[in-house]
């Protein structure tokens, strides 16, 4: 299972970038890593393992932080955008990957997902932001680029990890304060299971 972040193009300003290396940089600072950058703190043996997690956690909880204050055009508010995203995430559901949820906020959208064998987690990402842009700029009248080039993804490994993402996905739009018509959230309903029959006594 993949949790995967990707983002309009514009949802990141450079100061909202800026501010966040700083806030990086003041976690260092305060954990007695004054000097050091993340790659080092990360890439030296030195450091404590849940000083990395940590780390690491600041860093990504920060970030999504950033971008739940919804900056930029935030066009995916509309829904007719939003359709365009989530018709283009469930297209090849069950073919190519299992989806197992997905929120659409005004400014980025996260999913989790199985890929299948045979296929390329990437490959397919492309091809959902290709299309999806390409259908969104041309029914809003828009031009240019729409999404930030390179989505984040991160591999679940834990089924605690799966479970908080799970939750995280459901609690991002009353997070972000949004009203039920600026975000879209989809999850796979349950399997039903079928009841066993009984033998006559």
């Amino acid at each position: 299972m993949t949790f995967v972040t990707f983002r309009l193009a514009d949802s990141m300003p450079k100061k909202v970038v800026r501010q966040w290396h700083e806030e990086i940089e003041n976690w260092l600072q305060q954990n007695g890593l004054d000097g050091w950058s993340v790659d080092q703190v990360l890439q030296s043996p030195s450091v404590d393992a849940s000083i990395k997690r940590e780390l690491r956690f600041h860093k990504a909880r920060r970030w999504h932080g950033h971008l739940d204050d919804c900056h930029g055009d935030c066009c995916l508010r509309d829904t007719t955008a939003r359709d365009v995203v989530a018709q283009s995430l469930r297209h090849f559901d069950g073919e190519r990957y299992d989806l197992e949820r997905f929120v659409i906020m005004p400014n980025h959208v996260h999913v989790l997902l199985q890929i299948r064998d045979g296929f390329l987690l990437r490959k397919q990402l492309r091809e959902v932001l290709r299309f999806s842009a390409r259908e969104i700029n041309q029914r809003l009248g828009r031009c240019g680029s729409l999404w930030q080039s390179e989505p984040f993804d991160h591999i679940v490994r834990s089924p605690e990890q799966f479970e908080y993402l799970q939750g995280y996905i459901n609690r991002n739009p009353s997070k972000a304060r949004l009203r039920e018509s600026e975000f879209t959230l989809w999850t796979r309903e349950p399997v039903p299971q079928p009841v066993a029959r009984r033998s006559p006594p």
